[in-house]
């Protein structure tokens, strides 16, 4: 009986731990969002944010009746005070800026587009054109 319980107990912590492991692993969803070039794209008056997510499915929530879903989302991306637009795309692209500091926040949300935690604010600053003297 003790040489049973010796190599059960062990097992069952092997067990108990991997499932305890596999379940932090696949816990609560990321998103990791970056401006692409940000003085190059500024210069141009334009900004390009990417967005790497992990843990949800990118999913339109218009294709199942905006009803949330464990492991599904998109993304809510919103320049200064704007609307939010409201994508499963993981690449967004703003031109005609104006000049002077943006803010862009990009929000991880669930079907019912509510967030579903994860949250990132990047800043870009498009410079004044200097004006060219003809005389």
């Amino acid at each position: 009986m003790r040489t049973t319980l010796r190599v059960l107990v062990p097992a069952f912590a092997l067990i108990f731990g991997a499932s305890v492991a596999g379940r932090a692993q696949s816990g609560s969803p990321s998103m990791d969002a970056k401006l692409v070039d940000p003085e190059k794209n500024a210069a141009k008056k334009a900004a390009t944010v990417t967005v790497t997510v992990t843990g949800v499915q990118m999913t339109d929530p218009a294709s199942v009746g905006e009803k949330p879903m464990k492991g599904q989302g998109h993304l809510h991306y919103r320049v200064d005070d704007g609307p939010i637009i409201a994508t499963t795309s993981t690449k967004l692209s703003f031109h005609d800026l104006k000049v002077g500091a943006h803010t862009f926040e990009v929000v991880l949300a669930a079907n019912d587009h509510n967030s579903l935690g994860p949250k990132q604010t990047l800043k870009v600053t498009v410079p004044g054109s200097t004006p060219t003297n003809s005389h």
